[in-house]
């Protein structure tokens, strides 16, 4: 018996000391200007282009119908626009909008996500794309238009119990919140629709309200078979007790909602590397090619050295601004 290579060195690429010391970093990150931190994010991706990215087990999707479609395309960055996808393979097409919630520990943070799709279709290549439109978490994060920020929803888990009961409760601190209970339990696998979650996968992009006019553009290589089936999860088996994001925009109860229960391991693009794979063909290649011993471990030292340079002047500033705020 033998785990798969590639998962083994996913995993290795995760180093907890170096995530631990970024997480400690981002106290000082949150004094640099957002430009800086893209020029040293850029740095470091040129140095570091690959991370480590495991969604740990029972990931939950939540798939809902959209109700207001015009609202949904101003979410949608420029060269995007909506498409039918299907959930399971056996599905009718509909325009989706779906909540993504996982755990997850990574080469470059640790801890929960609620990410919220829109599913579009990207002009200039043709490809479907998982849009990421907005989030909340409990755990250090870099998108385009913010950079780097600290967790917004301090306090949220997921977790299951001993009987397979899913808790997922995600508020954030302007009160946004996601609220569930799940028996998972009662799933049974059924195989998912490859363009969405294979093809979708090769080219993720943030929303406007994310991006800034910079869409981020990235892709994740991994083994077809991690989206080759999941658990489908009945809606008698979900339990939302508060759910009020967006509120308008998507019908009242999801269409689909799955399970992944076990560990999803990927190779993805460093925040400001972008490896631009155009077709599963393309991703499956990479993927046998790839050589984790020569792949470089996402390193915090470039942040490490602008800091010490910085931080003198950065704490020197921070003085005078308070001392001014009291006068």
């Amino acid at each position: 018996m033998k785990i798969d290579p590639f998962v083994e060195g996913v995993e290795k690429l995760i180093k907890p000391t170096e995530v631990g010391t970024l997480h400690y970093m981002q106290n000082f990150n949150d004094m640099l200007p957002t430009q800086l931190q893209k020029k040293i994010i850029k740095k470091s991706a040129s140095m570091s282009p690959y991370m480590g990215f495991v969604v740990e087990p029972y990931s939950y999707f939540l798939c809902y119908e959209i109700k207001d479609l015009e609202d949904a395309k101003s979410f949608l960055p420029k060269g995007f626009k909506l498409i039918k996808t299907k959930i399971f393979d056996d599905d009718e097409p509909k325009y989706y909008g779906i909540f993504g919630c996982f755990n997850a520990h990574t080469s470059g943070f640790w801890g929960l996500r609620v990410e919220f799709y829109l599913i579009a279709e990207n002009e200039s290549t043709g490809m479907l794309s998982w849009v990421i439109v907005d989030y909340d978490t409990n755990t250090i994060t870099y998108d385009p238009g913010a950079g780097l920020s600290n967790a917004n929803a301090e306090g949220s888990i997921m977790t299951v119990d001993y009987k397979g009961t899913i808790l997922l409760d995600c508020k954030n601190e302007e009160g946004r919140r996601l609220k569930f209970y799940s028996d998972m339990t009662k799933g049974g696998f059924k195989p998912l629709d490859s363009r969405l979650w294979v093809e979708g996968n090769l080219s993720i992009a943030y929303g406007t309200y994310k991006s800034k006019d910079d869409p981020g553009l990235f892709s994740l290589t991994f083994d077809p078979g991690e989206f080759k089936q999941a658990l489908k999860i009945e809606n008698a088996d979900l339990e939302v007790v508060h759910n009020d994001w967006f509120p308008g925009l998507l019908e009242k109860e999801p269409c689909q909602v799955l399970c992944f229960p076990y560990a999803q391991h990927f190779l993805s693009d460093s925040p400001g590397h972008s490896s631009d794979i155009k077709s599963q063909e393309d991703m499956v290649k990479k993927h046998d090619e790839i050589d984790f011993d020569k792949i470089p471990i996402f390193s915090t030292e470039k942040f490490k050295k602008t800091l010490l340079l910085l931080l003198p002047t950065l704490l020197l500033s921070n003085i005078i601004l308070a001392i001014l705020a009291f006068t």
